[in-house]
C-alpha cells in the first residue's frame, strides 16, 4: 500500500498498523457497525453500493492519531481457495479527524472497490 508506506517512513510503524489491520481477521460480519477486539468499525455512510468500511485506530502511530484503514468484504460467506477466511481487502489508511468523508473520498473508495471486484470477482 503505497498510502501506508508514505504515513509511515518506518517499518516498524507499518508492522504496527498493520498489526491493528490484523485484527480484521476476527471481523464479524454482518450489520453496519461494531467492535473488533479493541477497535470499533463501521460502514462509510453516504458511500453507494458497494460499501467499504472503516476501521478506526485510536493509538498514536509514528506521530499519527485518529487513523483510518478504508476495507471492503465482497462476501463474508466467500473464502479463497488457499484462504481459511474470508478476504478482507485494505483499500486505504489514512489521518483523519471527523466522521464526514468529502465527496471526493466517497468517489475514489468506491472506485477501489470496484476495480478490485473486476480484477479478482469479474464482477
Amino acid at each position: 500500500m503505497n498510502e501506508a508506506a508514505k504515513l509511515f517512513r518506518k517499518y516498524g510503524d507499518y508492522q504496527e498498523v498493520r498489526k491493528h489491520a490484523l485484527k480484521l481477521a476476527f471481523w464479524p460480519g454482518g450489520g453496519s457497525g461494531g467492535t473488533v477486539c479493541d477497535l470499533d468499525w463501521e460502514e462509510i455512510s453516504g458511500m453507494s453500493a458497494p460499501k467499504a468500511c472503516e476501521l478506526r485506530i485510536d493509538d498514536v502511530i509514528a506521530g499519527f492519531n485518529n487513523l483510518r484503514i478504508i476495507f471492503y468484504v465482497y462476501d463474508k460467506r466467500l473464502i479463497l481457495p488457499g484462504d481459511a477466511l474470508p478476504r478482507l481487502w485494505t483499500i486505504s489508511v489514512l489521518q483523519k479527524k471527523t466522521r464526514r468523508w468529502s465527496p471526493n473520498d466517497l468517489k475514489t473508495f468506491r472506485a477501489r472497490v470496484v476495480i478490485l471486484r473486476n480484477r479478482v470477482y469479474g464482477v
